[in-house]
């Protein structure tokens, strides 16, 4: 890892673009290769010659912080939530994304008493079973990684944990939202220890007053 450059992890998808605007207001301009779906390569240049950006499923992002691919990430902050902060350096939390974890359900009121062992469905296991566990109610998890509201329909789980925006999908699913688990999830920068000590000068420029 080189201590005079930089490399920038960006979500493929749904945030790709808030992303790029968040760089952008900060001094950072990415190559127009990058909005092009036809090129398929990974990694582009941007306005400064030491700062790399590459494009990744969001899922990997925190894999290529650790590994030392790349030295600052945009990632959900239920990705840290599910997987611990543990050697991971929290830099800064925005609001592009924001949204919250909920439990849902067919039904309008929800009673924790009514059965021994409730079935949730949810791609967020750990998040589900601490909070079940700390409530001292019994869960089996299914886990899901998308479709999730299909699993109430379809008899598969009692409840659904997930991530809630607008609440339009659990409409449209004839699902009502129960609890709400963390109402303050958005997108948070990330870096390893390392690197974040590495380049601290450089990336708490960017990150502040900007290029």
């Amino acid at each position: 890892m080189n201590n005079q450059n930089l490399t920038i992890a960006c979500p493929k998808g749904r945030l790709e673009e808030k992303v790029v605007k968040y760089l952008s207001e900060r001094g950072l301009i990415i190559e127009q290769a990058f909005f092009n779906e036809s090129v398929r390569k990974l990694t582009f240049d941007t306005n400064f010659k030491e700062i790399k950006v590459i494009k990744l499923k969001p899922s990997d992002i925190r894999s290529y912080i650790m590994l030392g691919a790349a030295d600052i990430g945009f990632v959900g902050y239920d990705d840290i939530l599910e997987n611990s902060s543990q050697n991971i350096v929290l830099l800064k939390k925005t609001n592009i994304g924001k949204c919250r974890i909920s439990i849902a359900s067919d039904k309008k009121e929800v009673n924790f008493s009514e059965k021994k062992i409730f079935k949730v469905a949810t791609k967020f296991q750990n998040i589900s079973e601490n909070y079940f566990r700390d409530l001292n109610i019994q869960t089996e998890t299914i886990k899901l990684n998308g479709s999730i509201e299909l699993a109430v329909k379809y008899q598969i789980a009692d409840f659904i944990l997930d991530l809630v925006q607008s609440g339009k999908t659990l409409k449209d699913n004839q699902l009502y939202e129960n609890v709400i688990i963390n109402n303050d999830i958005s997108t948070v920068i990330i870096s390893s220890y390392y690197a974040y000590d590495l380049k601290k000068k450089f990336i708490k420029k960017l990150l502040t007053k900007g290029l």
